[in-house]
Order: structure tokens, then sequence, then C-alpha cells
């Protein structure tokens, strides 16, 4: 719908005998006008100042829209600022336009630009036995939000997570448990978060004696072996380990309400992987290179590395060779996107080059969505049940129990709805402060911003959806307006505030679909903050419930599908809204 009114601006402009692209963008300041085209393009056609041409299109544009029989409704003023020629959209159009739109479209701000295509998420990835770190964390929860960006624009997304349960870090867990087998036993009776204790207690035990003892390290790495060969030795207390593990993260992935369709283990591909390699060495498309197996990358401007090494095993990057088999013939994507850490953007560089030479299907079907690093702000204190580094699952634990603090005083229905209130703000404040930021900034996370009731944080927001639907409930309206009258009615003034909210309202749509496009969920949570901020504005200006009937059923209109885009906002962000804070 905005994408109407920029068509009819530049409708005009070109009538003004303008030609070439003509780009709109938003004035810096709502009293700037609505909409801006630069003149400096113009300015240096015409060998003038681009202020100069500015003035002179604005006098002409203003001439032609004060001519009899050639009014443009939607447009009722342009302006000269510097540079630019500013457009001013008619209020009350505005509003017949944008109410019209959303509330007769209830799939508005969804899209279609994805129908028939299917596209495969990695995301989360941690390792069994190994600690599910801070960069897990982010990388599930930018998952999720770009897995749902992806569906809200009409893809068929699946969820996939990829778990190395195979490798050295299994090796120093198996050998630590061995040297532990008394409290393994005991663990087989604990709860899954004990459970999960002991194994880290394991690892690292194992990991340090590793790097102490020449003798140890033989037993890990025959412990190592057996892994890979399924000996029957060890199978039991791998596979009951392995499971404590994947028991302890589907909790994680419950508590900020993710899934997947597909979980896929090293275990389940290295033999296939390897196969691949070895076929590809006999075409030529890998290398023998001191007993290892390599792609020879800097061969084409990249670097090599190792697919086999000198001991016959096959390593990450000939696992993605049998997982990238696996995802296409499982799924024939059209896209498969890896949520990852910065830290394997070359590591993938080389990786889809020989995908793509072993199985050409795959080619320019691979992504990398680089993920930027996560730490904690400052010195806030902090302490790990595990060592001196926050746990991905401990951060969201702490984040509760703040929020928990903060609400202990709320009187709240009941213990349960309490319970479920404290449980979806602190998503909010998690999830709110990881996406805020593009996905490949690097961001220090501050547990005191996060969980605050004011400025850019989750909870702000989610407060302002709860005061909008106990103003509505005080008007005897639920949250999806299906009590208000049907015929909408545009007051003969619509103020400043007021049109704000439906500039940003009429926005939805194209956001929406710019963040599809860029796989960038902060898009969506920049969105939500202004649409909060702008309701936040109206709010203290406009009143609703005792204004004239007109305006008092206009505004209940407006509020309503203030309160229905904010939901709409946060479903992308996997944020559940609370009915009261």
């Amino acid at each position: 719908m905005i994408e109407e009114i920029k068509n009819n601006i530049i409708a005009i402009v070109r009538d003004a005998g303008v030609t070439g692209d003509i780009v709109l963008t938003q004035p810096p300041k709502p009293e700037m006008g609505d909409f801006a085209f630069a003149c400096f393009g113009i300015g240096k056609e015409k060998g003038v100042n681009p202020m100069v041409a500015a003035q002179e299109l604005a006098a002409q544009l203003d001439s032609c829209l004060s001519k009899d029989g050639n009014v443009v409704i939607v447009i009722n003023e342009v302006q000269a600022f510097g540079p630019y020629v500013n457009f001013f959209v008619n209020p009350r159009e505005l509003a017949r336009v944008v109410l019209k739109a959303v509330t007769e479209d209830a799939k508005f701000g969804t899209h279609m630009i994805g129908q028939g295509q299917t596209v495969l998420v990695e995301y989360a990835c941690p390792n069994p036995m190994k600690v599910f770190h801070l960069g897990h964390l982010r990388n599930l929860i930018t998952g999720e939000a770009v897995a749902r960006l992806l569906e809200n624009a009409g893809y068929t997304v699946k969820r996939v997570n990829y778990q190395g349960d195979v490798g050295m870090h299994i090796a120093k867990s198996l050998w630590g448990i061995y040297h532990l087998l008394d409290e393994f036993e005991e663990a087989r009776s604990k709860t899954v978060e004990e459970k999960v204790t002991f194994l880290g207690t394991a690892y690292a035990l194992g990991a340090t004696k590793f790097e102490e003892d020449e003798k140890i390290q033989a037993e890990i790495l025959d412990y190592n072996r057996k892994v890979y060969e399924d000996d029957s030795d060890i199978r039991d207390v791998y596979q009951t380990a392995r499971s404590w593990s994947l028991k302890y993260f589907d909790t994680i992935y419950t508590k900020l309400g993710t899934h997947f369709d597909r979980l896929y283990f090293e275990s389940e591909v290295f033999d296939e992987g390897k196969k691949l390699v070895l076929d590809g060495l006999a075409k030529g498309i890998f290398k023998k290179s001191d007993g290892a197996v390599i792609f020879p990358g800097s061969e084409i401007g990249l670097h090599d590395r190792v697919f086999i090494n000198s001991q016959g095993f096959p390593t990450y990057e000939a696992k993605d060779m049998g997982l990238g088999k696996l995802h296409f013939s499982e799924y024939s994507p059209d896209k498969v996107i890896h949520v990852v850490g910065k830290e394997q953007s070359e590591y993938f560089n080389v990786v889809f080059k020989a995908l793509a030479a072993l199985l050409p299907q795959t080619e320019g079907k691979e992504f990398h969505l680089v993920g930027g690093y996560l730490q904690l702000k400052g010195d806030q204190k902090m302490s790990s049940r595990k060592g001196k580094v926050i746990s991905g699952d401990e951060l969201i634990a702490i984040v509760e129990e703040q929020v928990k603090e903060i609400m202990v005083e709320r009187d709240l229905v009941d213990k349960t709805t309490k319970e479920n209130i404290v449980h979806n703000v602190a998503n909010a404040a998690l999830k709110y402060a990881l996406l805020r930021v593009n996905v490949s900034q690097d961001m220090a996370f501050d547990v005191h911003e996060s969980i605050s009731t004011s400025g850019d944080s989750g909870p702000y927001v989610l407060y302002i959806v709860t005061r909008i639907r106990s103003l509505l409930a005080k008007a005897g309206i639920s949250s999806d307006g299906t009590q208000l009258h049907q015929e909408i009615t545009i007051p003969t003034e619509v103020s400043f505030e007021e049109k704000n909210l439906l500039l940003l309202l009429g926005r939805f749509f194209e956001v929406t679909e710019q963040a599809a496009r860029e796989l960038d969920p902060s898009v969506i949570t920049k969105y939500v903050f202004a649409v909060a901020q702008a309701f936040n504005v109206f709010y203290q200006t406009c009143p609703v419930l005792d204004a004239p009937e007109i305006q008092k059923q206009f505004r209940l209109h407006l509020i309503t599908i203030v309160s229905r885009i904010m939901k709409q906002s946060l479903d992308i962000l996997a944020i559940e809204t609370v009915s009261e804070m």
C-alpha cells in the first residue's frame, strides 16, 4: 500500500519531466514530510546547484497539484528542503487507504515471493557431550527468526540441526566417563540437568588429561577409533551419554519456542562423506598431500583444506559432503542456509566449492548466513556452575531470574499465569536483545538493558501491546477488534500522531519483504520498536475513550491494527505476547 503511494508520487515526478530512476527515501524528521526525492542528478544534468533544482521542481509540482481537475488526492503538499523535494501525504486519504487495506486483508504483511520454493535453515548445531555455549544460543534464536521470516514470505521452510556426535570431543568425554564410572552409573537416575553437569565434568577431565599425558592421548585416540567403528565395548555408554545431551538440548529448544524437522548427526554422514571424497579423488577433484586427502582450494583463489586426515578419518569437511548429499536427497531444496558464526566463513567458502564439484545440483544453493560474536557486556557479575565462561542455557536462566525478581511484587491473576508471563517476558528480553542488531554484527549482551521496561527492549514492546489491549478491553473490544463497527468513518482532522502511526502501519508490508530478502530479523525489531514509540506518543496526546464518537471509533480501529501488526512482528521474532505485565 505504501508502494502504491510511492508509485503515485513517481508518476507525478515523471509528469514533471524527470527521467531515469526515481528513488524515494524517508526524510530524517516527520515534520519534513513523508517521502523525499534527491535532486543531485537533476542539478548535474542542468548544471545548477541541487538546491536550486529542488526549489524549481517543488514549485513546478506544487502548481500541478493546485490545478483544477488535476488534484492528486494522496499528496497535499510539496516542499523543497535543501537538495530534496519532500512530499506530504494527505492524512485523511492515508487513513482511508491504510485502514481499508489492513482491515480487509487478514494476511497483510505476508508475501508469496517464495511460493513453490523449499529452503533448509540449519541452525543451533550444538555438539553432544559439550556445553551449549553463547554462540549456539545466538544461532538458535537467529535461525528460528530467519525461518519465520522466510515462512512469512511464502517459502516452505525445513528447520534442520546438524550435531557432532563423533570426533575428539566425544572421545575425550568417553575417557572421562570411564574414569568416573561410578558417578556415571549414579547419574542414570538423576535429572537431565544433573546428567549434563556430569558430562561437563567428564569432558573437562578428558580434555585436561589429553594435554598432559602422551599415554592418555593414545587412549583417547583409541576411544575415537571405537566411536567411528561403533565398537560394542563402548556402545551403551556412548549412546546413553549422547541421549542425555540431546534430551537437554530439547529442553532449551522447547523453552525458546523452536523445533526441528530433522536432526542430522555426524555419525550418519561421515561414512558417505568419506566415500564421496574418495570418489572425488579418483576424478581429480581432490588430491593427496602428506598422506591426507585435500581439496586444492589454492588453485581457485581459496585455500587448501584436509578432507581425510593421514589416519584415514574423515574431517568435518568430508562429513559436510555426506550431509550435503542427504540434504538434497531428502528435501531437494532450492536453498540451504547455514546460520553459523563468522569464524567459519573461510571454511564454508571451500566446502561449498568442493560440494558443488562433487554434487553439481548444489551449485549456487548453499549459503552461509554469517553470525556475529556474542559476549557479555562489561564485568557483569555472572558466575557459572561449569567454569568461568557463561553457557547459553545459564544465560537463559539468569535473564529469567532477573525478570522474576522485578515481577515478584506484581499482583497477577494466579501463580501459573505469573510463571507463564515471567517466562514470556524473559524470552522477549533475550530474543529481542539478540535480534535487534544485524545478524553478522558482534554484540555485547547487557542483562539489565535487556529486561528494562523502557527503551529499546523486548519487555518495553510487550508492555505497549498490553497497554493497547487494556485500552481496548475498557472499550469492550477484544484484541482482534470483532466488536468494532465495520464501516470506518475518517474524522475531518487526522492528527500528526495518528498520521505517523498510519505511515508506519502501511510500511509493514515492505518491511517484512525487506527482512526476508536480507535475511535480517533486526529489520523487524527496529520496525516494531518504531511502532511502539509512535503509539506511546499517540497515547500521550490523543485521548481515545473520551474522544467524540467518530474520533473515538476511528482511534479504536487504529490501535486495534497497531496491536495486530505488533503481534505479527513479534510472532516473526518468535516472541509471545502476554495478557498483563
